[in-house]
């Protein structure tokens, strides 16, 4: 059985939050991997998400092909960074010019996030 300490460190009233099992602790190494753009791994330069490939892409109505190129970027990506994750499938949205609504689907559950365009990056 897995077990995974929190990403962000979060805790409650026994401490830093300890996520067990293997489906609650895949979706946490993703929720870490959503939050470390590549490069930014000493040792592992490769391991992270690469949506900042994607900052000077227009985001928003029409723009279909980019959230096409993000899905399938993520997913290959994904496979490299986290081959027991049992990725399902990937569904990016625009929700304006200027944020981006990612859902994971996996074994393990969905895991959403929402990417925000700020100083020039997703």
């Amino acid at each position: 059985m897995l077990r995974e300490i929190d990403p962000m460190l979060r805790v409650n009233e026994s401490g830093v939050v300890i996520n067990e099992g293997d489906k609650e602790s895949w979706m946490v190494r993703l929720e870490e991997w959503l939050l470390t753009p590549v490069g930014t791994v000493y040792g592992l330069p490769h391991w992270g998400n690469p949506i900042a490939e994607f900052k000077h892409e227009p985001i928003g109505e029409g723009s279909s092909h980019v959230e096409v190129a993000i899905e399938n970027r993520l997913a290959k990506k994904l496979r490299a960074d986290l081959p027991g994750l049992n990725l399902q499938a990937i569904r990016c949205e625009s929700i304006s010019e200027d944020k981006i609504s990612v859902a994971f689907y996996a074994k393990g559950g969905v895991t959403k996030a929402v990417l925000q365009n700020t100083s020039g990056s997703l």
